[in-house]
């Protein structure tokens, strides 16, 4: 019974301290990634990529966009960084070969399992997922946002510091629990959350993972 009672708990905390370990090593890599990168391609703000791009019919173009993800990732990232292999964006169609407008994001898979995916919009989002294509497959739980941003402008506006390249979704938000409620509600911020943290998932997060 003891062993019942307690083996939940036991399997959260592993979950906890993996995830957290994984979030941690992608951070500090994408980080170290950008400096060296910058090295060899200047500042980041001077690196390009196409704006989102879409069908004739205003749908995402997964497609598209997920080759210019992957044409940026292999231009300015894949040097510096350890992945296992890069999978390409693709539309999802329906019975007439139409683009339905949704569709998977070129995603970069990494040794420990875990994969992160590029969205292109503004700034591209990075979806970090903690454990690849294991579910859930929820943002907060064990997919989580970054953003790498170019201008100064979109620094300050998402990363709330126009130093900031890579980050967590920052903005207005300073205090820990005015992060801890926009976490409840946009899972979005859930990274900037464990960032704040240390990336230790405190025993006030409000995701179960």
């Amino acid at each position: 019974m003891v062993a019942a009672l307690t083996m939940p708990a036991l399997i959260s905390h592993h979950k906890k301290m993996e995830t957290s370990a994984r979030l941690k090593k992608f951070y500090s890599s994408m980080e170290q990634a950008i400096k060296l990168s910058e090295i060899d391609n200047w500042n980041s703000e001077e690196w390009t990529k196409a704006s989102t791009q879409k069908d004739e019919n205003g749908n995402v173009d997964y497609e598209a966009n997920g080759k210019i993800s992957k044409e940026f990732f292999m231009t300015y990232l894949a040097p510096y960084f350890k992945y296992t292999k890069i999978v390409d964006g693709i539309n999802n169609v329906d019975e007439d070969g139409n683009n339905t407008g949704s569709g998977t994001q070129t995603t970069v898979y990494l040794a420990d399992g875990s994969t992160f995916s590029f969205n292109n919009g503004s700034c591209i989002d990075i979806i970090f997922d903690s454990n690849g294509n294991s579910k859930p497959n929820i943002q907060g739980k064990d997919k989580f946002v970054f953003y790498m941003c170019f201008t100064n402008s979109s620094k300050k506006n998402v990363c709330g510091n126009s130093n900031k390249t890579f980050c967590t979704r920052r903005q207005a938000y300073n205090s820990r629990t005015e992060i801890v409620e926009a976490c409840k509600t946009h899972t979005y911020y859930c990274s900037a959350l464990l960032e704040y943290d240390n990336w230790e998932f405190k025993s006030d997060y409000p995701h179960r993972l």
